[in-house]
């Protein structure tokens, strides 16, 4: 018999909360809580800022520029580490050497190029130094280590 009463009394909190009515709010139509509401021009949409006003919903923005966690794609200025690959291979081509394995890691790039035929020491030190310092002004954001073979 206590359980069936005590089953009774929580059905009764239950259905008693889905009867109330709030016709008769603290608040008139036209305030909120701050009081008057003068943003609104009786059409029921706020004006001002933010996401669910009508001033910065059709700025032509996207969602990429409005989500910084995206990444922007669409952008030709986009820098992208193959770009600054191919600009090494340009410079190691213009320079007269076959470019070999280039690779990046963090700030630093490592360039290995080729030389043509049979070359004593100091001819590959001196094109390794004049290769470097052409990689490091044609990509002054890394520090290159040159390895000629």
């Amino acid at each position: 018999m206590k359980k069936l009463l005590m089953l009774f009394v929580l059905a009764m909190v239950i259905v008693s909360g889905c009867g109330q009515d709030n016709t008769d709010s603290v608040y008139d139509k036209d305030e909120d809580q701050a009081g008057v509401d003068l943003n609104r021009d009786h059409d029921g949409v706020r004006e001002g800022d933010g996401p669910n006003f009508t001033r910065d919903q059709d700025d032509g923005m996207t969602m990429t520029d409005q989500n910084p966690n995206l990444l922007n794609t669409d952008n030709e200025n986009h820098h992208s580490f193959s770009q600054d690959v191919q600009k090494a291979k340009d410079v190691i081509s213009d320079a007269g050497y076959e470019p070999g394995s280039i690779w990046i890691n963090g700030g630093e790039m490592n360039v290995t190029a080729q030389l043509q035929g049979r070359v004593t020491r100091k001819d590959r030190e001196n094109a390794q130094k004049t290769l470097q310092e052409k990689l490091s002004r044609a990509l002054p954001r890394y520090d290159i280590n040159v390895d000629i073979e």
